[in-house]
């Protein structure tokens, strides 16, 4: 199907296609302004030990859209056997006019402590009680000179090395030494919750994951400049690896 990264009318037709040949459930959590916004659940998901993945909470990000669909139509067949919480798109509004922020200006990603925003509490509905082995966001940074990625201290062993092996086979690896004021190493920040941080600039979905649903949080991030189909395959290799060891994990073989 043609790419049309900003249309989220087109995105979600093809996430309707998606949901029709996978088998997974697509339903409707919030409304924001003349926009529905979706997400899919697999049968396989259960209470503990699921597949997070969300996209384009930033609209100018559209790589990141259009990277989760591309794996979800690429793997079609094999969703309803993973246990997936996926949500396509958390920002229509922005991804339709490519601005990181929604119609009323609010950045949504610094905004997981207000629970009266109908996009934050609808998704906070639909993820409940749940715990997750890992919750991967998509995002893309306009400043990248490579792909880079965050990873929050808590769950040994740390994923973010092997993570960035298996993008360095798409593009490159931001090789800065500090990358949005924090120390960086071969494109990889780990770092810890820091409250006082967070309370002074605003919750991001991350954060918020790490403190109340994921045993991993991981946050990727391509350099918007570059050529979208190279972004596309870095986000895609690096979700399949990420699924890949939760669907091959001890853990989930003895459930």
């Amino acid at each position: 199907m043609l790419s049309r990264p900003h249309s989220y009318r087109h995105l979600v037709q093809r996430w309707r296609s998606v949901a029709g040949s996978s088998g997974l459930r697509m339903r409707s959590f919030a409304q924001a302004g003349v926009d529905q916004l979706v997400y899919l659940q697999s049968p396989a998901l259960a209470a503990t030990g699921g597949i997070y993945i969300s996209a384009a909470i930033h609209g100018d990000e559209a790589a990141t859209s259009e990277a989760l669909v591309t794996w979800a139509e690429k793997h079609a067949s094999r969703l309803s056997r993973w246990p997936l919480l996926i949500f396509p798109c958390l920002n229509p509004w922005g991804l339709r006019n490519n601005m990181r922020c929604d119609a009323q200006g609010v950045d949504l990603n610094r905004s997981f402590h207000i629970d009266d925003n109908p996009v934050i509490a609808g998704l906070k509905r639909v993820a409940g009680q749940r715990q997750f082995e890992v919750a991967v966001m998509l995002h893309e940074d306009y400043d990248a000179e490579g792909f880079y990625l965050y990873e929050i201290q808590r769950e040994r062993p740390h994923w973010g090395e092997d993570l960035l092996r298996v993008a360095a086979r798409q593009m490159p690896v931001d090789p800065r030494e500090r990358i949005d004021g924090r120390r960086a190493k071969a494109g990889l920040i780990r770092r810890r919750f820091d409250r006082a941080l967070f309370e002074r600039i605003g919750f991001p979905e991350a954060i918020w994951l790490h403190q109340c649903h994921a045993q991993r949080a991981l946050t990727l991030e391509t350099p918007s400049e570059f050529a979208l189909e190279h972004r596309v395959r870095a986000h895609v290799a690096v979700i399949e690896e990420c699924v890949r060891r939760v669907t091959t994990s001890p853990r989930r073989e003895a459930a």
